[in-house]
């Protein structure tokens, strides 16, 4: 069974380090995290992601570029908003999408 892809973007580097970690230590996930829009546009056109978490401290337009660009390359994408730095509301979230995708 392959690895759930998860692509973490953020701006605050330690919160990005602990969330990403934390969706490490499930071994159905793997995590690729950055905190530059720039760096996520190539990370995202160079691999299939299954879900993109953006942290709660992305602006509006970022989000809405990131919807547009990587819904282009992958209709099939699940974004996933994630509103605190709480890894108990991310195991949530994530299981929630997934359950939604099928």
């Amino acid at each position: 069974m392959e690895k759930v892809q998860i692509l973490c973007i953020g701006r605050d580097p330690v919160v990005l380090q602990k969330l990403s970690r934390f969706i490490l230590e499930n071994p159905k996930w793997e995590s690729t995290a950055t905190v530059d829009d720039i760096t996520a546009n190539e990370i995202f056109n160079q691999r299939k992601f299954d879900i993109v978490l953006l942290l709660n401290d992305i602006d509006d337009a970022s989000e809405k570029n990131f919807h547009s660009m990587f819904e282009k390359n992958n209709p099939d994408v699940i974004f996933i908003k994630h509103k605190g730095a709480s890894t108990g509301l991310l195991a949530a979230e994530i299981n929630e999408a997934l359950e939604r995708k099928g």
